[in-house]
């Protein structure tokens, strides 16, 4: 496929309903397509990255300034020195650093060049990944944030209504003093479901941050993901060995090699994997591959993408999940948490959501609505010399 050209999407989305963390609350959902188009064929790939930087992930400002400075170039020099065709999907990671924001545009970049590939050979990602019988639908898990000022009933509300969307896993969000009162609550009206707590990295290892985190095992709770920052593996292994309840790693796990070196030092016993930070799908195949070879089970964590980020999520969980029994992943339907989702997702039907075997990764973004919400489109046309 000789490459015609690069565009990039710019879309401003709002979360239905704002969702609190223990690192900031999220209340608008920016969001950064990369299309590519070559010849007669196009494929489209969603940036990862949030509106507002954290600890370990870049602002969206900061990646799409990257995309124009560096991936648009570098994808347009790598078609040049193949004479104009474009580079494989696979061969696309190669093309950026080792940072942050490099990782994010990696994936993204890779997304959209694979997208353009399936659908020139009219497969679906998961057929190209080589998903087998088995693995057409998986369960959904789901996300609930910190409610603002921290209204139990709030909080108890939005439970419910991902259960009633079928979620079998849940999510929640936790940071010092929003802990244990919310989980015996939401444990009291759902005794059957399958509950983790997300800390986003706030407690310290202290003994009275200890003890809380002990006590969660009480309320029969899955894990503890992310209690301590993300830096410090060797006090996450400490504080492992402490807890009575296993703790699961994720802001810690930003690339391949991070992971490996989070399984050496035993600081996780679960493992939070998410393609926009490890730098994509094939990134995220090695993290789950040593994951598999230590016998730590891991789920595919999302940062509320649209449907077109979440069914390649949704596809790679499949692969996954082939690979190695794993934990329930972030797949949830995005119209649960978006005002608006430009691209529609398979629908959950009792808590399971189809993988598409569509040709292509996911649905493109509908042009109708970018247009509505007057998304800011910059065309970069390929030039070979």
């Amino acid at each position: 496929m000789r490459l015609t050209g690069v565009e990039l999407v710019r879309v401003e989305l709002a979360f239905a309903h704002e969702i609190g963390t223990a690192a900031g609350v999220h209340r608008a959902r920016p969001v950064l397509y990369v299309r590519v188009v070559a010849g007669e064929s196009e494929g489209w790939g969603e940036c990862a990255a949030l509106g507002d930087a954290t600890a370990v992930d870049p602002a969206l400002d900061e990646v799409e300034e990257l995309a124009v400075d560096r991936g648009v170039p570098r994808l347009c020099e790598a078609s040049a020195a193949r004479r104009g065709e474009l580079p494989r999907a696979a061969e696309v990671p190669q093309l950026f650093g080792s940072a942050p924001a490099d990782r994010m545009l990696a994936a993204a970049f890779e997304m959209a060049v694979a997208d353009a590939e399936l659908r020139d050979v009219g497969h679906s990602l998961a057929t190209s990944l080589g998903t087998g019988p088995g693995f057409e639908a998986l369960p959904v898990g789901a996300v609930v944030g910190i409610p603002p000022g921290r209204d139990l009933d709030a909080l108890l509300d939005q439970v419910t209504d991902a259960v009633s969307a079928g979620a079998t896993r849940l999510r929640m969000k936790i940071e010092p003093g929003w802990e244990l009162e919310p989980v015996r609550q939401v444990r009291s009206a759902h005794p059957d479901l399958v509950i983790q707590v997300d800390a986003n990295g706030s407690f310290r290892d202290t003994d009275e941050d200890v003890a809380v985190l002990a006590a969660l095992a009480g309320y029969g709770v899955l894990c503890v993901e992310q209690p301590l920052p993300p830096a410090d593996l060797v006090a996450l292994a400490q504080l492992a060995r402490k807890l009575p309840v296993p703790v699961c790693l994720d802001e810690s796990l930003t690339t391949p090699r991070r992971v490996v070196d989070a399984l050496r030092n035993e600081a996780c016993a679960m493992a939070c994997l998410k393609p926009g930070r490890l730098g994509g799908v094939r990134a995220t195949r090695r993290a789950h591959a040593a994951c598999a070879e230590a016998g730590v089970p891991a789920f595919v964590g999302g940062f509320f993408e649209t449907g077109l980020g979440r069914a390649s999520n949704l596809a790679l969980a499949a692969r996954l999940s082939q690979d190695a029994t794993g934990l329930v992943s972030d797949l949830g339907d995005p119209a649960g948490y978006l005002s608006v989702d430009p691209c529609g997702y398979p629908p959950v039907v009792d808590g399971w959501v189809r993988v598409p075997d569509e040709p292509g990764v996911g649905k493109a973004p509908d042009a109708g609505i970018l247009d509505r919400l007057e998304a800011r489109r910059r065309w970069f046309p390929a030039t070979y010399t």
